[in-house]
């Protein structure tokens, strides 16, 4: 099974695309340059042929290239399944790269209509000690639980969020920026008035100023408090 999806990936491969993906991943991981659309392509007549369960038993540790392993998220997160949730666990700790998790989260939308038993499945990965699991929880956040329900929660939780690297980091300043969008005046003072990592901090400044849907007035005013705040952190 794993020798003929790699021979079709290889197919569909692009050289001057696997060249630009490169850029934008880690260097120790290995690309072919097949395109998303391809990959969901792909996955989408798997799952139509009866293929995917297949190839889900394939140990995800032997799994070679980037667009192996996405095409595996695709068709964890697209199968209709009574263990979807354990297949999720079961994959989380092999995701490398911020394109696999972010695609994986994309395309977990049930998380939508489970939000309570994607919370209490998935919010432990806040206390892990790998980047791209924490990663995976705050993009499932950004992505699904952005509500009254749970903004709070996902305040809380930030607040005492213990760092690992640059991609953990980066997904809970994408997060508070979303949040910013949706709830302004509760994720200014949050901001403010919250003891944050320093990156976290600057980070969701420069990506709620960086947003369309923020106003000119606001970015001024946040960019004012947030000189002050570091003025007297200093």
């Amino acid at each position: 099974m794993r020798t003929d999806i790699l021979a079709k990936l290889q197919q569909e491969a692009e050289s001057e695309y696997q060249k630009f993906s490169a850029k934008l991943l880690p260097p120790n991981i290995k690309l072919l340059g097949v395109r998303i659309p391809k990959l969901r392509q792909l996955a989408k007549q798997m799952l139509k042929e009866k293929l995917a369960e297949e190839y889900l038993r394939i140990p995800v540790c032997e799994l070679e290239y980037q667009e192996e392993l996405m095409l595996y998220s695709l068709l964890v997160a697209q199968n209709k399944e009574t263990n979807k949730i354990e297949r999720i666990k079961n994959f989380v700790p092999h995701i490398n790269s911020w394109a696999v998790c972010d695609i994986f989260c994309s395309c977990l939308k049930d998380a939508k209509k489970q939000q309570q038993i994607y919370w209490d499945a998935f919010n432990v990965y806040t206390q892990s000690s790998k980047e791209y699991e924490i990663r995976f929880f705050y993009v499932l956040a950004l992505s699904y639980f952005i509500n009254d329900e749970y903004l709070e929660k996902i305040l809380s939780l930030i607040q005492k969020q213990k760092y690992v690297g640059f991609y953990d980091k980066m997904a809970v300043a994408w997060l508070l920026s979303m949040m910013y969008v949706k709830y302004p005046k509760e994720t200014e003072k949050f901001l403010l008035n919250t003891p944050l990592d320093e990156f976290v901090f600057k980070k969701s400044i420069s990506k709620i100023c960086d947003s369309y849907q923020v106003t000119k007035e606001a970015k001024i005013r946040l960019r004012t408090l947030a000189s002050k705040k570091a003025l007297k952190n200093n």
